[in-house]
C-alpha cells in the first residue's frame, strides 16, 4: 500500500538495472496476495481481511520506512487531499477483491491494468492537461479491450467485472489526488497515513454490513455483507503472510521508483499480468477466455502506448513518478 511516485526524487541518478530488479520482485509477490484472498472469499468477509492485514502490515511498513530515511517529521500537506486519496485508495481495494471473488485472476487484474488509461482522461479535466490525437487513440483502443473483456449486454456478462472496472477508476482518481498533493508529502507519510485509513474504514464496514442481512447468492456480495468470524488458526500464517506481502511490495515498489526513472520501470509492472494467469491457473484450474486474451492485449498496448509517448514527448510528471497500477495493492 504506497504510492511509490510521491518518494521519487528529482536526482538525475538511475540505475535501470535495480529500478527493474525491484519492480519484478514486487509484481511476483503481490500476486500471490490475489491468490490468498481469493481463497478466502468464501470464508471472511472482504473489510475483516482489510483491517488484518493492515494491522500486520502497520508496524512492518514503518520499520521499513523508518530504515529508508525515517518517518517523522510527517509531512502529509492537505489532510483533506490525503484523506480523499486514502478513500478512493480504499475503495479501489474493496471493489477489486469483490470482483476476485467472483471472477478470475486474470480478468480482474486485466481490467485494473486499465487505470492509465482514466488518468489520462482525469489529468484532462482536473489538472488541465492536454492529451493529443495519439494520446486519444491509445485511451480508445483501451476502452475497446475493456469491453472485449466486460461485454456488457452479452449472455456471459458478469457484474463482477464492473467493479473491476470501479477498482480501475478508483485507482486513478487517487493518482491524480497524489499528483495534486504533489511535493508537499513524502511516501512514508503517505503510506503509513493510508494503512492507518485502510484500518479505520475496514473496522466501520465490518460494523455496518455485519448486521445487514445479505439474501444475494453473488460471491461479490456475500464477501462484503459477511459477519467478521474469529479465523482458523491454520489461517494466521496466511493473514501474516499478506502482511508480509504488502512491507514487500511497497519496499521494493519505493525503491524501484527511486533509483530509476519512472518511464523505465513502468512497463515492467504488466509482470503482474502473466503471474496473475500462471496462479489462476495453479491455484483454481482457470484460464482466460479468448475475449479476455484480446482484450487484455488492447489494454497492455494501450498503456504502453502512453507510458513510451510521454516518456518520447519527456513529461517529467511521467519519466519521474509514472502511471502504476500496482502502488496501493
Amino acid at each position: 500500500m504506497t504510492d511509490a511516485a510521491s518518494n521519487v526524487d528529482d536526482t538525475p541518478d538511475s540505475r535501470p538495472i535495480l529500478g527493474i530488479t525491484f519492480l519484478l520482485i514486487a509484481s511476483t509477490v503481490f500476486p500471490l496476495q490475489d491468490v490468498i484472498i481469493k481463497s478466502f472469499s468464501g470464508e471472511y468477509a472482504v473489510h475483516q481481511i482489510v483491517f488484518i492485514r493492515g494491522v500486520i502490515a502497520l508496524p512492518l511498513v514503518a520499520l521499513l520506512a523508518q530504515f529508508d530515511g525515517g518517518i517523522f517529521p510527517l509531512k502529509l500537506g492537505s489532510i483533506w487531499l490525503q484523506l480523499l486519496r486514502a478513500s478512493a485508495a480504499f475503495s479501489s481495494y474493496i471493489v477489486y477483491y469483490m470482483a476476485l471473488a467472483a471472477i478470475g485472476l486474470a480478468e480482474t487484474a486485466a481490467i485494473t491494468f486499465s487505470t492509465p488509461i482514466f488518468v489520462t482522461i482525469f489529468a484532462m479535466f482536473f489538472l488541465g492537461e492536454k492529451i493529443g490525437a495519439f494520446r486519444w487513440f491509445a485511451v480508445m483502443v483501451g476502452l475497446a479491450g475493456v469491453l472485449v473483456i466486460v461485454q456488457p449486454g452479452s449472455g456471459v456478462f458478469e457484474p463482477a467485472a464492473v467493479l473491476a472496472l470501479g477498482a480501475a477508476i478508483s485507482y486513478g482518481t487517487s493518482i491524480i489526488v497524489t499528483r495534486k498533493i504533489g511535493k508537499t508529502a513524502n511516501g512514508g507519510s503517505m503510506t503509513l497515513f493510508t494503512i492507518v485509513v485502510f484500518i479505520a474504514y475496514g473496522a466501520i464496514l465490518g460494523l455496518v454490513f455485519s448486521n445487514i442481512e445479505n439474501v444475494s447468492p453473488h460471491p461479490s456480495l456475500a464477501f462484503l455483507y459477511r459477519g467478521w468470524i474469529w479465523p482458523e488458526s491454520g489461517h494466521w500464517i496466511y493473514f501474516l503472510a499478506l502482511g508480509l506481502i504488502s512491507a514487500i511490495g511497497f519496499y521494493c515498489l519505493s525503491q524501484a521508483y527511486r533509483v530509476a526513472e519512472a518511464s523505465v520501470v513502468t512497463p515492467f509492472e504488466y509482470t503482474y499480468l502473466p503471474w496473475s494467469i500462471l496462479w489462476g491457473y495453479v491455484f483454481f484450474a482457470s484460464l482466460p477466455s479468448m475475449s479476455t486474451w484480446i482484450g487484455l492485449t488492447l489494454i497492455v498496448g494501450a498503456g504502453l502506448l502512453i507510458v513510451f509517448r510521454e516518456a518520447v514527448r519527456g513529461r517529467k510528471l511521467v519519466r519521474r513518478r509514472g502511471l502504476g497500477i500496482m502502488r496501493q495493492r
